[in-house]
C-alpha cells in the first residue's frame, strides 16, 4: 500500500505502469517502504470486525406473514440457508468468532446455533432480547395481503406501519406481561442500540475480535443506519437479504466502523462488505440498483487493490469468479462491455453503478419482449403443447 500510493505520486495510475516504470525508480520506492518500516511510520491500525446476519428463512417469511415476536421456526430451506453461511464464512477466513450474540426468538438463535456448528469456534451463544425482531403489534400472524387486513385498514395505512421509521401498528391487546404491544421501527432501534452499547461494543474494542450477531431484519437494519449514518427517511428502505453476511470493520481505539463510505451518494453509502456465494446472490438481485447494495458487493469483490477503480485485469479477473452463475455472468459481461465501450477498461463506483441499472433494465424490455413472442408462439396450440414449449 506504502509503496503504490508513493507510486501514485510519481505517475503510477494503474499496476501496468507501475510495473512499466524503470528499475531504478521501484528499487527507490521499495528501500523508502523499508526505512518507513523500520522507522515504524506506518503502523496497521488495531481492527475487529463484526458481521451482521438475518435469521434464514422461517415459515412465516415463506407465507409472508407479519412475524414481529412470534416465535416461528426455521423451514427446511431455512436450516440450510443457516449453514451455508457459516460455511461461507469459513471459506472466506471468518471462522474463528470470539463472540456471538442473537435474540431470543428461535429463528435467530437456530441460525446462530447452525452456523457455530460448523465453525472452527467453541464460543457460546448470547442471547438478549433486545436483538428480539420489531414487534408488530395486532398485525402479528396475519398475512401482509391479507384481503380482511387490507379492508379495514387500506394500503397506504399498511405501507406506513411497514415503511416509515415512526408509525405503529394497532397494539396487542390484552398488553403482553412483557414486551412492548407494538412497535415502530424507531422503537426498535432504540432498544438494538442499547443493546449494541451495553454488550456488544465492549467485544468489538478488543484487537483482533471477531463478533457474529444473528438477527432480524428490523433490528439487523437499525443497526446498519447507526454504523453508516443513514438519514432517517431512507431507514426504513435498507435492503436485508436472508442469511447473506455483512461485514463491518470496526477500529477498536474508537468501537466506530474503521473503513471509509465507498461512495458520496445518498443511496451508495456503506462501510459493509456483503459476503457473496453462489448460492446467495439470488437473495440479493433486486439490491442490483442504483447504489444497490449487490453492486457494491461486486465492485468490493472485484476492486482487488483497493482503489476504488476497476481496471482492464481486475475486470476480467472478476468475470471468471462469477463464471459458474450464469445470471449474474450474463449481466456481469454487458456491464464489462459497456465500460470497455465507454471508459476505455477503467471504471469508478459511481460509473460502475450506473451501468449495472442500464444493464438490468435492458434485460427486464428484453424479457417482456420475450415473453410476448411466445405468446404468440404458442397461441392455438392446445395446453400440452403448450406445457410442453413452456
Amino acid at each position: 500500500v506504502f509503496v503504490w500510493s508513493r507510486g501514485a505520486k510519481a505517475g503510477a495510475t494503474s499496476p501496468r505502469r507501475w510495473l512499466s516504470q524503470s528499475t531504478t525508480t521501484q528499487q527507490h520506492l521499495a528501500k523508502e517502504l523499508v526505512a518507513a518500516l523500520h522507522s515504524q511510520q506506518w503502523k496497521a491500525q488495531p481492527v475487529s470486525k463484526l458481521i451482521l446476519l438475518r435469521h434464514g428463512q422461517s415459515e412465516w417469511n415463506k407465507t409472508p406473514t407479519f412475524s414481529g415476536w412470534t416465535d416461528v421456526k426455521l423451514t427446511s430451506r431455512g436450516k440450510r440457508e443457516a449453514t451455508g453461511a457459516g460455511e461461507l464464512l469459513k471459506k472466506r477466513g471468518y471462522g474463528n468468532i470470539t463472540a456471538a450474540f442473537t435474540s431470543e426468538l428461535r429463528r435467530a438463535w437456530e441460525t446462530l446455533d447452525l452456523m457455530l456448528s460448523v465453525l472452527p469456534t467453541t464460543v457460546e451463544a448470547r442471547r438478549d432480547w433486545r436483538l428480539n425482531e420489531r414487534h408488530y403489534g395486532a398485525l402479528q400472524g396475519i398475512p401482509k395481503r391479507d384481503e380482511g387486513l387490507l379492508a379495514k385498514y387500506g394500503e397506504a395505512q399498511i405501507v406506513e406501519w411497514r415503511r416509515s421509521l415512526d408509525a405503529r401498528p394497532p397494539p396487542l391487546s390484552p398488553a403482553p406481561k412483557f414486551g412492548p404491544a407494538t412497535e415502530s421501527l424507531a422503537d426498535c432501534r432504540v432498544r438494538v442500540l442499547d443493546c449494541f452499547e451495553a454488550v456488544i461494543k465492549p467485544e468489538l474494542v478488543k484487537p483482533g475480535a471477531l463478533v457474529l450477531l444473528v438477527a432480524h431484519s428490523n433490528t439487523v437494519r437499525a443497526l446498519q443506519s447507526d454504523l453508516d449514518d443513514v438519514d432517517d427517511q431512507e431507514v426504513p428502505g435498507l435492503h436485508v437479504p436472508n442469511s447473506v453476511p455483512i461485514v463491518y470493520d470496526f477500529d477498536v481505539a474508537t468501537g466506530r466502523p474503521a473503513a471509509p463510505k465507498l461512495a458520496a451518494q445518498k443511496r451508495s453509502t456503506s462501510r459493509a462488505r456483503w459476503l457473496l456465494s453462489q448460492d446467495n446472490q439470488a437473495k440479493i438481485a433486486k439490491a442490483l440498483q442504483p447504489g444497490g447494495l449487490l453492486t457494491r458487493a461486486l465492485f468490493e469483490s472485484w476492486d482487488l487493490n483497493s482503489d476504488s477503480i476497476l481496471d482492464h485485469d481486475e475486470l476480467t479477473e472478476g468475470l471468471r469468479t462469477v463464471a459458474n452463475d450464469v445470471g449474474l455472468l450474463a449481466i456481469a459481461r454487458r456491464i464489462v462491455r459497456r465500460v470497455e465501450l465507454e471508459f476505455q477498461g477503467t471504471v469508478n463506483l459511481t460509473e460502475w453503478d450506473r451501468l449495472a441499472n442500464d444493464v438490468c433494465n435492458e434485460l427486464h424490455i428484453e424479457q417482456e419482449e420475450l415473453k410476448e413472442e411466445h405468446r404468440h408462439h404458442v397461441h392455438g396450440h392446445n395446453d400440452h403443447e403448450y406445457t410442453t414449449t413452456a
